[in-house]
């Protein structure tokens, strides 16, 4: 799934999660939607996981960091640009460790470049933790992720509990479901409910396609409510993913507005996105001798 100032000239986001890293390298209206939903898209599975499973290479040693950094032209997140349209700079940390007969607990920390219109412009942190497991075809995964905007007054922060669910039939495609519940969305004391499911096919030469929808639940019967949906294509080479994929919602402009702060900020849009994903054991392995 994920800060810069006002204008795209110093990475902001990048040094906050730089820092991180440094810091712990061995680990709707208007106001409803400054808090940038998180880029957690109904197809399967995220960079983060595709990294990081399996994460222990070294018998011994359960132990791995994941990391990655991803340039797009557009931060679309449940079918709502967090950017209005501008392009961003990602990039997260993942340090996880195995447990035997539970699976791989792991924190991972993203951060991206937000922009809520004028005012509210700055960096999205998101920390979450979890656990996740293997049962054969059947990959599972629980946790928390909380969303964190500095400056402050960009959006209020909040957290959702999630699973997600992806089973592999055979190699020939995976189907995926998450459900994310925020039990106070945007600290406005109201319960929201994402749940979506996609369907992932691989192509010969390491290509992929990919499809799914979603929609948004709210406890506040004033909020509104939002199906999404996505399709795309993606490209894999060594640690390299070129992704190209399209977004739209069922939002009119109205209804936008208050979601986003921008009246177009809901319609159809394509976010292409470059990727480069590696982990510690993967580069352990690279520069040991052969």
């Amino acid at each position: 799934m994920t800060t810069i100032d006002h204008g795209f000239g110093q990475p902001v986001a990048l040094r906050v999660l730089l820092h991180l890293v440094l810091a712990a390298p061995a680990v709707l209206t208007i106001a409803e939607a400054r808090a940038g939903e998180r880029k957690v898209e109904p197809d399967v599975p995220t960079v983060a996981e595709t990294v990081s499973e399996p994460l222990a290479t070294t018998p011994g040693v359960p132990f791995d960091i994941a990391f990655g950094v991803a340039f797009s032209n557009d931060y679309i997140s449940r079918g709502i640009t967090n950017s209005n349209g501008e392009p961003v700079i990602q990039g997260y940390v993942e340090p996880s460790v195995e447990i035997p007969s539970l699976g791989t607990a792991y924190v991972n920390v993203w951060s991206s470049n937000v922009d809520y219109g004028e005012g509210f412009k700055g960096a999205e942190i998101d920390v979450a933790g979890g656990l996740r497991h293997e049962f054969g075809p059947l990959s599972l995964d629980a946790g928390y992720v909380h969303y964190f905007y500095a400056p402050e007054h960009v959006s209020p922060d909040y957290g959702e509990i999630f699973a997600k669910a992806d089973y592999n039939f055979n190699d020939l495609f995976t189907v995926g479901a998450r459900v994310f519940f925020a039990p106070d969305f945007n600290q406005s004391g109201n319960t929201a409910t994402w749940v979506a499911g996609g369907v992932r096919v691989p192509l010969p030469h390491d290509f992929s396609i990919y499809g799914g929808v979603g929609y948004q639940f709210f406890e506040d019967p004033d909020a509104f409510e939002q199906f999404a949906w996505t399709a795309g294509i993606s490209k894999s080479w060594k640690a390299v993913t070129f992704d190209l994929r399209y977004w739209g919602s069922d939002l009119n402009d109205e209804e936008c507005l208050a979601r986003s702060g921008f009246g177009n900020g809901c319609g159809n849009r394509i976010a292409a996105t470059i990727s480069v994903d590696t982990a510690w054991s993967e580069l352990r392995d690279w520069a040991s001798p052969k």
